[in-house]
C-alpha cells in the first residue's frame, strides 16, 4: 500500500473515508462529489484530481478494502507445523481484520451499495473473497495426511462461514465490531470445529 505519510495520500485517505461515509447514508446513485470534498476538507479540484469519477472513486474504496486483506494471501500450509496452529493463524487472520472499525465501516458500504447494483456485486466480490485461502489451506493439509477433507470447497466456506457467522454478518447491523476477547473465542471455536471434523485421531 502506498505511504499515508505523504501529504498526497493523506489527502487520498481523508477522501476515502469521506467517500464511505457519503455512499453509507446516501447510496452510490444519490452520493454528491461536492458532499464529498466538503466531507474530506478538500476541494473539489483536489478530489477530482485523485478520482476522476464516482464510479472510479467507489472501485478504489473496493480495492483499498482488498488490500487490507492481502496478508491473508501470504498464508500457506507448512507440512512441518502443527495443523491446528496453522488453522489459528489463518482464523486469525481473518479475525484481525475483522476487528478494525474502517473494515467493518467500508465492507457495510459495499454491500449496502451492490445490492443495489448486481455488477459491482460481482466485481467486488472477486476482489474481496478470501475463501480461497482456506481452500488451498484445507486440500494441502488433506494431501499432506495433516486432515481428512473430503471437499476442500465446501470445508472451506464452512471455516470462513464460521468466524463471519458471529464476527462479521451481525456486525454489519450494529456497525459495531467485536471485542478482541470475544474473537479469541470466535477463532478457537471455529477451529475446534474444524478439527473435529476432518482432524485425524
Amino acid at each position: 500500500m502506498a505511504d499515508h505519510n505523504t501529504p498526497s495520500e493523506c489527502k487520498r485517505v481523508q477522501i476515502i473515508d469521506a467517500a464511505v461515509a457519503e455512499f453509507q447514508e446516501n447510496g452510490f446513485a444519490d452520493a454528491s462529489m461536492d458532499r464529498i470534498s466538503t466531507r474530506a476538507s478538500v476541494s473539489k479540484r483536489t478530489l477530482y484530481k485523485h478520482f476522476e469519477s464516482k464510479e472510479n472513486l467507489f472501485r478504489s474504496i473496493v480495492l483499498e478494502l482488498s488490500d487490507r486483506f492481502a496478508g491473508m494471501q501470504e498464508i500457506r500450509y507448512v507440512s512441518e507445523r502443527d495443523i491446528r496452529d496453522q488453522l489459528l493463524d489463518l482464523a486469525w487472520a481473518e479475525g484481525r481484520i475483522l476487528l478494525r472499525s474502517d473494515v467493518m465501516a467500508m465492507a457495510r458500504m459495499i454491500i449496502s451499495e451492490t445490492l443495489r447494483n448486481p455488477k459491482l456485486a460481482e466485481e467486488a466480490q472477486g476482489k474481496l473473497d478470501k475463501t480461497a485461502t482456506f481452500i488451498r489451506m484445507l486440500k494441502d493439509a488433506d494431501l499432506d495426511g495433516q486432515l481428512s477433507v473430503g471437499d476442500p470447497d465446501a470445508a472451506g466456506q464452512e471455516f470462513i462461514g464460521l468466524i463471519k457467522a458471529k464476527a462479521f454478518w451481525p456486525m454489519l447491523f450494529t456497525g459495531s465490531v467485536v471485542s478482541e476477547a470475544e474473537m479469541t473465542q470466535i477463532v478457537e471455536s471455529a477451529v475446534d470445529m474444524m478439527m473435529s471434523r476432518y482432524g485425524k485421531a
